[in-house]
């Protein structure tokens, strides 16, 4: 896969601003070598409060820890204990994805920055407890349940501190699908992703799902007045340890221009705190368009890469619509916006 960048390399501790009194969520971010981390690192170093998630207490604490144990920045900023906080939920456990992000409102005054960071890549077809095919439910369908829940508590925070952001990682794999896919039913859903679907097609399949959710809540966000920015992200081809499991050292190092985590982390790193993010999110002369974007390396809105379904509207509602109706009629969780 051709690695496209788009805007340069840039150094968080001098290019982002401070981020005192923030409160982030970091989903998938325990691992150094992973994305989540670097990101949730970087936005600590910045002053920001920021949950590492986790899988199970132990690994959450394990990324805290791996922070703390980090130096200081080139400004010679070192993250404090008190900054850091677990977020322990299995994302595929959809009914406990509700309850902790219920829990977190309760204890959380406000929430500027969340991060739709973990993820799996392509799975052999196999349904969860729920009959969902587990990749959807992990990659879609538990972001969209922790968004909902937790948006109460970001439209709060949006009313005295303006320009949440909700950031979820996609991928440049989303054009891979087939053209003319459907999110009309649980069914279209689960097929789309079984045997008939080669591996990757199956996570293309959820990464388009990635960049469809992140553009229809933005509109549902401009239509209610919640100043607030979604927007999706292509992070890189980066040497994440899920990458490294998945793909193999020896054939991953064959992916031209694969990133460092740390690189990988800049694009939505750069989506979830920049400063231009939000002064220049409607766009102008000769600027793109920040709201509902979908965002390159190293954090730029590249419509051009989006596929053409990834630009459909009325798939992006679809999308939204059928995912309502499954966590209502087979998860028994009801969601409203």
């Amino acid at each position: 896969m051709e690695q496209i960048i788009r805007s340069p390399i840039y150094d968080p501790s001098s290019s982002l601003p401070d981020l005192t009194g923030k409160v982030a969520l970091v989903t998938g971010s325990n691992s150094p070598i992973g994305i989540g981390w670097n990101i949730a690192n970087q936005l600590a170093l910045k002053g920001a409060k920021v949950y590492v998630h986790g899988r199970t207490l132990e690994k959450a604490r394990a990324g805290i820890a791996a922070i703390l144990s980090q130096g200081s920045n080139s400004s010679n900023t070192k993250v404090a204990v008190n900054q850091l906080e677990p977020f322990v939920v299995d994302l595929g456990d959809l009914k406990a994805v509700r309850d902790t992000a219920v829990a977190f409102a309760a204890r959380e005054a406000r929430l500027d920055i969340l991060v739709h960071n973990a993820m799996t890549l392509a799975q052999v077809p196999e349904l969860d407890e729920y009959g969902i095919a587990k990749s959807m439910t992990i990659n879609h369908i538990a972001p969209f349940l922790l968004t909902m829940a937790l948006l109460p508590l970001m439209k709060s925070t949006a009313q005295s501190h303006p320009g949440v952001r909700i950031v979820t990682l996609s991928s440049v794999a989303h054009t891979f699908t087939t053209s003319g896919v459907r999110y009309d039913s649980l069914s279209s859903v689960n097929d789309n992703l079984g045997e008939r679907a080669d591996v990757l097609k199956r996570y293309a399949y959820t990464k388009l799902a990635n960049v469809l959710f992140a553009k229809e809540l933005q509109r549902k966000l401009d239509e209610a007045g919640i100043q607030a920015i979604s927007v999706s992200v292509h992070p890189g081809n980066v040497k994440t340890d899920g990458a490294l499991r998945y793909f193999g050292p020896e054939a991953f190092s064959k992916l031209e221009g694969h990133l460092e985590p740390l690189q990988g982390a800049l694009a939505p790193l750069f989506a979830a705190a920049a400063t231009e993010v939000w002064t220049e999110r409607d766009g102008g002369k000769d600027k793109l368009n920040w709201t509902g974007a979908y965002v390159m390396p190293y954090g730029v809105p590249s419509p051009v890469d989006e596929s053409e379904d990834a630009k459909d509207p009325k798939l992006a509602k679809e999308l939204w619509e059928t995912t309502e109706k499954i966590l209502a009629e087979n998860v028994g969780i009801s969601v409203s916006f």
